[in-house]
């Protein structure tokens, strides 16, 4: 991802929270955790058939390393694994996919190719609480993401 698109999105950042945020709806007081991330990905396996050319089927696999800092300041370090793959022609996303930060959570998401760089995605997701102070909560998270990692915000309820 290049410098300015990175310095761009980050700059962006507060205004795409506050949109999330409210797409939430009311939330009791406190409840809502609002943060924004930064991923590198490492590709670990995949699968594809045929094993060249278009179209193709197939799973890519790979660990992610993220840095969170929350809306109060205070900062978390996660890893986990994620496998995409490419969707159907006719489906609304072309890419789906999902993570899991063992005892932490789950994520599954969607993306579309970013119009002004082919070589980027936007992508949408949610988050499901499994363990630790996010077991049984939801959230949602959007970000921008290339072939070494993302930059996204989000928000906890």
């Amino acid at each position: 991802m290049s410098t300015s698109t990175r310095s761009a999105l980050r700059a962006a950042w507060p205004a795409v929270a506050a949109c999330v945020a409210s797409l939430l709806g009311a939330t009791a007081a406190g409840a809502a955790e609002n943060f924004t991330f930064e991923s590198t990905a490492k590709a670990i396996d995949g699968v594809r058939v045929p094993l060249t050319g278009n179209p193709y089927q197939g799973a890519r696999v790979f660990s992610i390393s993220s840095s969170t800092t929350y809306g109060d300041g205070h900062k978390e370090v996660t890893a986990g694994k994620c496998a995409n793959w490419a969707n159907a022609p006719s489906a609304q996303f072309p890419q789906s996919g999902v993570c899991s930060v063992a005892d932490v959570y789950t994520l599954r998401y969607s993306c579309a190719p970013a119009a002004e760089m082919p070589t980027e995605s936007n992508c949408w997701g949610l988050l499901e609480g499994v363990g630790g102070r996010f077991k049984g909560r939801t959230g949602v998270i959007a970000y921008r993401s290339n072939s070494t990692g993302s930059v996204g915000v989000g928000t906890w309820r």
